[in-house]
């Protein structure tokens, strides 16, 4: 387990702050995972996060689009609870990396 998710150098949110939908196990009762249904989820709620400052969850409420899909990566924002939904294009813990990786991506550009 990581210690948080680092955004930069001088910004690292707690695990404690981050919120996980993991996948259902493709290989039970689903004959073709291909067929979808199968996804990552991963949620801070900026607003409440310790880890920033009154300015820098302004920003990010601002800055981060309300929806963007890229590919197989949807990040949502809901006036600063950042989602990023990573569809079932690899195996988990893969998907929960894409989705770490996306999550900080999205918090440092705005900030």
């Amino acid at each position: 387990m990581t210690a948080g998710l680092r955004v930069d150098a001088s910004i690292l949110i707690p695990e404690d702050d981050l919120r996980w939908e993991l996948p259902a196990d493709p290989g039970v009762g689903r004959a073709d995972p291909t067929l979808g249904g199968f996804y990552t989820v991963l949620t801070v709620d900026t607003t409440a996060c310790a880890a920033l400052d009154a300015r820098q969850r302004e920003r990010i409420r601002e800055r981060v689009a309300g929806f963007r899909r890229s590919g197989d990566v949807v990040v949502a924002n809901a006036d600063g609870v950042i989602t990023v939904t990573v569809d079932w294009i690899v195996g988990y813990p893969e998907s929960g990396r894409i989705a770490r990786d996306h999550l900080a991506g999205v918090l440092r550009d705005a900030l």
